[in-house]
């Protein structure tokens, strides 16, 4: 049981890794391409929202992990498994911190025709900094891949 609810955990943690490489490679190239005008996705009755994911798929994956670390308390696992929730706070509340509001700020421009070349800097400087999270968010992902070798028991 210990061994599934870690790969349960890391499952989810690798799910948001994906969702964060599709935005990185599908979907910021594009809105971020030339601003205000390429953001328009983002606007209108059918605007695309990707926080009716993001929300409960962070909340499902950190679940998961507690869970995980409850069950693996007792074992070798454990400083492995702590430093992964510990790492993966960190880097969430960092992105609360800048990440998100910044994206936030950027996709809620109003609609305009004409590139704005501050707007164009703001969104690279922030694909940027998302992508070096994103690579610290696979990073911590490795320790319960690790942890995963570890005896169970202790």
């Amino acid at each position: 049981m210990k061994d599934l609810l870690l790969i349960l955990a890391i499952i989810a943690h690798f799910v948001l890794i994906g969702a964060d490489i599709f935005g990185q490679v599908v979907i910021s190239p594009v809105v971020l391409s030339a601003p205000p005008e390429s953001l328009l996705i983002f606007q209108g009755e059918y605007a695309y929202d990707s926080t009716v994911f993001w929300q409960p798929a962070n909340m499902i994956a950190l679940g998961l992990l507690i869970v995980a670390l409850i069950a693996n308390w007792n074992s070798p696992r454990r400083a492995l498994l702590v430093g992964w929730l510990v790492g993966s706070i960190a880097i969430t509340v960092a992105s609360l911190g800048f990440i998100f509001p910044e994206y936030g700020a950027i996709v809620s421009t109003p609609f305009d025709t004409v590139v704005d070349p501050a707007l164009v800097e703001r969104g690279a400087d922030w694909r940027l900094i998302s992508f070096v999270r994103m690579i610290a968010f696979l990073g911590v992902g490795l320790l319960p891949l690790y942890a995963l070798t570890r005896p169970n028991s202790g």
